[in-house]
């Protein structure tokens, strides 16, 4: 039998234990907090230098933009084209553009799905998968101007003439050409509504008037005036404050 002053010295050794576990818990838990604690602080601040950074590059694209000395810009258009069989404006077509200050260029590579085309003098014709191509290249600049829209945004207008080379190529019959220019007048108008092109409200226009005498294939398919534009999809536009 154990006296009581074992007991004792035992219960306290126990109590001692308990209380030093108890302590150095606690401790612990606190450090882990702690460490959380830091982790989240890091994780806050490395989402606001993340955004800064952000902010940096925007003020440095915005930055270039003002000292800019001329316009100039590049994208693709997207137009929808009524589907052969219901008749829907549902058939994507896309047209890729480009323009400065010496050169301006829109084309139609190629058509991925068979659309309706509606004509000035042939009425709608069906253009299945990958037979139309077109292409319009400046070949004189007359005005390049830049003003402000009622908007409040930048604007370019230019001038002058082009090479326009379209071509619809069927199984039977090819109409038009890709080496054989057609001569036209155009003229270009383009926005700036700031960095972001089409979501930001960039927009571009190519509108195109030929004549039967000098553009017999253009005028048959489009008209005396075409414009060619559409939605932007992709690229930007950039236009300095006028001067």
């Amino acid at each position: 039998m154990m006296n009581n002053k074992a007991v004792q010295i035992i219960g306290a050794l126990i109590i001692g234990f308990l209380i030093g576990y108890v302590i150095a818990n606690n401790a612990g838990n606190a450090k882990i907090t702690e460490l959380e604690d830091q982790k989240s602080s890091v994780v806050v601040e490395n989402r606001q230098l993340t955004e800064k950074a952000k902010d940096v590059d925007a003020l440095k694209a915005e930055l270039s933009r003002l000292n800019l000395n001329s316009a100039s810009g590049g994208g693709v258009n997207s137009k929808m084209m009524p589907h052969p069989d219901t008749g829907e404006l549902s058939v994507e077509l896309q047209e890729v553009f480009s323009f400065d200050n010496n050169h301006a260029f829109c084309r139609v590579d190629n058509n991925p799905e068979a659309f309706i085309m509606p004509t000035f003098q042939m009425g709608e014709v069906l253009i299945e998968e990958n037979e139309f191509f077109m292409a319009m290249s400046t070949t004189t600049i007359e005005e390049f101007k830049v003003t402000k829209g009622t908007d409040g945004h930048n604007e370019i207008l230019i001038t002058g003439g082009l090479d326009c080379f379209t071509e619809v190529a069927k199984a039977n019959l090819t109409m038009g050409s890709r080496e054989v220019a057609e001569f036209a007048e155009y003229r270009i108008k383009a926005t700036d509504a700031g960095l972001g092109g089409g979501p930001a409200g960039d927009t571009f226009e190519f509108t195109v008037f030929f004549e039967p005498d000098t553009a017999p294939i253009n005028y048959a398919i489009f008209g005396p005036e075409f414009t060619f534009t559409g939605d932007m999809i992709d690229g930007e536009i950039t236009i300095p404050e006028p001067r």
